[in-house]
């Protein structure tokens, strides 16, 4: 049996029509749990609502004061740790390089220059070897090989996108 529409009926406290308030009073004939909803509704809704005893307001507003205060309090003692904390960590980090603070400008300049040639050099390195073994594999490999290698790569590269597009149609429909 399903209750759904029922307990919300009750729950909700809507105003219904003359064939929903039929079929939820025949339905609370029959269901002992929506008729005690139905009952415990009517309690509460019977009940009056006590006034908050003397000074509750004085009480809650002093005690709202007093919990932002302690809020207040534990965002600056937080934001301050953090602070403490970023620039140990970034002094930890930077460690390697504050000896170079202390060189002149003259001698700075030279040794990023020197970085930069070093970077240029071992980049031409990996070019040539890069080169060389490439030249190596053309050799040893017949060209049959690489072709159907670009052949299967290619099929590869297709059944993927077709799958992403499959997945995709997949995903946008249950959404």
């Amino acid at each position: 049996m399903d209750h759904r529409p029922f307990e919300d009926w009750l729950l909700n406290d809507e105003t219904l029509n003359s064939e929903q308030d039929r079929d939820l009073r025949i339905h609370l004939r029959s269901c002992p749990e929506c008729a005690a909803l139905e009952r415990a509704n009517l309690s509460l809704r019977s009940t009056a609502a006590m006034p908050p005893a003397a000074g509750f307001t004085l009480r809650f507003q002093t005690r709202l004061v007093a919990q932002r205060k302690i809020q207040r309090w534990q965002t600056i003692f937080g934001l301050f740790l953090l602070a403490i904390v970023g620039i140990i960590v970034s002094l930890w980090l930077l460690s390697p390089y504050l000896p170079y603070l202390s060189l002149s400008p003259a001698s700075l300049a030279s040794l990023l220059i020197s970085h930069m040639v070093n970077f240029v050099l071992i980049a031409r390195a990996i070019q040539v070897l890069a080169s060389t073994l490439l030249n190596v594999m053309v050799s040893m490999v017949p060209a049959y090989i690489w072709g159907l290698f670009v052949i299967v790569l290619c099929v590869f590269s297709y059944l993927l996108a077709v799958s992403f597009r499959w997945v995709g149609k997949k995903v946008r429909s249950a959404v």
